[in-house]
């Protein structure tokens, strides 16, 4: 399949530094870099760009009024039109002599995503876009605006030629909401995890003594659940060692219970990986059980810490409501991870002294996690797939212009 020339137009552009752009960035390493321009809000001040891209800063008109108290309004302004938008000229000069052949964006932040299915429409350009969130919790409008604010959202999914969702769930939530069918593309793992070999899940890292490892985000009420698990860790003697940002006001007890939880901060995620493989028996996902703000989230995004945690030749552990990603996951393959739906205390009790106490199980469950997630998760199968989306979008677009 041929590689087209790709004009990226969104929030987040290809970069290390945030969750979305590092899923771009992994999806486009080893793309032609002369193929490829970025016009993007972070460019590239958070984390790396793609070496030798180049990138271009796009600053949407009104945008300061995104960190004031009147964002909503803003945004309830734009979905009837009454904010003013990037000009094309403005964008036609940064994009300068490329000649794209098709528009790509993730479907975050509106002024973005607007920009650049108006941009390919004039330019009669194929556009792709990328689904990662429903954007309505991120960028949420006042009532009288949110029936014009969907059906705006909704002329941008249907003008794409690719819609490419981060989940079953997200496609099919957006078939309902749009009208039209999409694509699943799940998040792309790292390439570089190298799996432990499996006899190292059978000896405990401390005889006697379970060490589950947790890392990314403890916001969306991840650290609000762990907190209300430190009595299950101390019960059964367990031990939890977190690579994250510093615990937020809603979660500084995990600071404090240093009898069974160490914080390690942020690290690099190949350090923090390699770290966990040495030191942890099992990984944990503990989608909140009691986190109704949360639901939305949690029923149409998919988490991409799971995707890497399949890989790393440890016991996978998830636990949370049966709705959320993550957990169906499980349930469609019940022998990659231990699960508990809903749990109880007396649930998170029982299955944490299972998995210190059967080594067999650990090592069949760390077994399973690779089979299985590599199934779905194989980084060089997830790039195969979106050159391919990306060659056909193109492909047909001039079969029927």
């Amino acid at each position: 399949m041929s590689t087209p020339r790709i004009l990226i137009i969104s929030d987040e552009g290809p970069q290390t530094g945030t969750a979305g752009g590092l899923l771009l960035h992994r999806l486009l390493i080893d793309y032609p870099v002369d193929r490829l321009r970025v016009i993007a809000r972070y460019v590239p001040t958070l984390g790396e760009p793609l070496p030798h891209v180049v990138y271009h800063p796009l600053t949407p008109p009104w945008q300061r009024f995104e960190k004031s108290r009147f964002n909503r309004l803003k945004r309830s302004l734009r979905a009837f039109g009454c904010v003013p938008t990037v000009s094309l000229a403005r964008l036609d000069a940064l994009v300068g002599d490329f000649q794209p052949e098709v528009v790509l964006c993730v479907m975050q932040h509106a002024a973005y995503y607007d920009t650049a299915a108006r941009y390919a429409r004039t330019r009669n350009l194929p556009l792709i876009v990328i689904v990662h969130d429903v954007n309505d919790d991120f960028e949420p409008v006042l009532p009288w605006a949110q029936a014009t604010a969907c059906r705006r959202d909704a002329a941008v999914y249907r003008q794409a030629g690719r819609r490419l969702c981060i989940s079953p769930e997200m496609e099919a939530y957006c078939h309902e909401r749009y009208g039209v069918t999409g694509d699943v593309l799940y998040p792309n793992r790292s390439p570089e995890l190298d799996p432990l070999s499996l006899e190292k899940t059978e000896t405990l890292r401390t005889t006697g003594q379970l060490t589950l490892g947790f890392a990314g985000n403890l916001g969306y009420g991840y650290g609000r659940e762990l907190v209300r698990r430190i009595p299950n860790l101390r019960s059964t003697g367990s031990r939890l060692i977190i690579y994250s940002k510093p615990p937020g006001s809603d979660c500084r007890e995990l600071g404090q219970a240093t009898d069974c939880v160490e914080l390690r901060g942020f690290r690099p995620a190949k350090e923090a990986w390699a770290n966990i493989q040495r030191d942890c028996d099992a990984v944990w996902l503990p989608y909140p059980v009691l986190a109704a703000e949360f639901e939305r989230l949690y029923r149409h995004h998919f988490p991409s810490k799971l995707t890497e945690y399949l890989a790393l030749g440890l016991p996978v552990l998830v636990t949370g409501p049966s709705f959320a990603t993550g957990v169906r996951w499980v349930l469609r393959h019940p022998e990659a991870a231990a699960v508990a739906l809903d749990p109880t205390d007396q649930d998170i009790t029982s299955i944490l002294l299972r998995l210190r106490d059967d080594s067999a199980l650990r090592a069949n469950l760390a077994r399973r996690a690779l089979i299985d997630g590599d199934h779905d998760f194989s980084p060089a199968r997830l790039v195969a797939s979106f050159y391919q989306h990306l060659g056909e979008t193109v492909h047909d677009f001039k079969a029927s212009t």
